[in-house]
């Protein structure tokens, strides 16, 4: 497993996921928000398969089965060349709804620097839902991000193939996903969720003697 990330590491990872999963707004909107990233659920499934590489390359491997996509093998390839599942594995806990982590304080820190507004409303139920708009300064300081600092660039690269496997999904429809795994699924409220990288690493072998 790798280092612990820094707050600025934490909050360009977010700032990536964000906008690779927002789906666009008009010129015309009253905020003046360029983007839109609806549930706070969504955000913990989307950030889960980018700090579990293992678990996306197990759903890449899954989609691949599904479409014939060799685009989407080879990213999985990718993964186990790099040895992503060792070097770039951020441990999450399991809580109520799946995967999670407190990401208040790195929201702030993109909410403090006008990249990103958080609103919230409370449906019948009483729950609170959250949605995050995407300021236009937030696609600005990502595009310098990426051409000033290259080695970040892979948190651009990750969230936008995170956003490809997510799709157009909800945050629910995402943990379900998320859920089918037995090793996912039987983590206990509270514990860490653990890594399923040697049965993707040998589910990925057995397909390319296969092709």
């Amino acid at each position: 497993m790798g280092n612990s990330p820094t707050p600025y590491q934490n909050a360009i990872r977010l700032l990536f996921i964000l906008i690779h999963g927002s789906e666009q707004l008009s010129e015309s909107h009253s905020s003046g928000a360029k983007g839109i990233f609806r549930g706070e659920t969504r955000l913990h499934a989307m950030d889960f398969w980018v700090r579990y590489p293992d678990y996306l390359a197990y759903e890449l491997i899954g989609i691949f089965k599904e479409t014939g996509e060799v685009s989407l093998l080879n990213s999985a390839e990718a993964i186990f060349e790099d040895q992503e599942p060792d070097l770039r594995r951020i441990p999450m806990m399991r809580y109520r709804f799946g995967a999670y982590d407190k990401i208040d304080n790195t929201l702030s820190v993109l909410v403090s620097k006008g990249l990103v507004r958080q609103e919230g409303k409370k449906r019948v139920d009483g729950i609170q839902e959250y949605y995050y708009l995407l300021m236009p300064s937030a696609y600005s300081k990502a595009n310098e991000i990426s051409k000033e600092f290259p080695v970040l660039s892979w948190y651009e690269k990750r969230a936008k193939l995170v956003a490809k496997v997510g799709g157009s999904r909800g945050g629910a429809a995402l943990k379900n996903r998320q859920y089918e795994h037995i090793t996912y699924a039987s983590t206990s409220g509270g514990s860490i969720i653990q890594p399923i990288t040697e049965e993707v690493r040998q589910q990925l072998q057995s397909l390319k003697n296969r092709i």
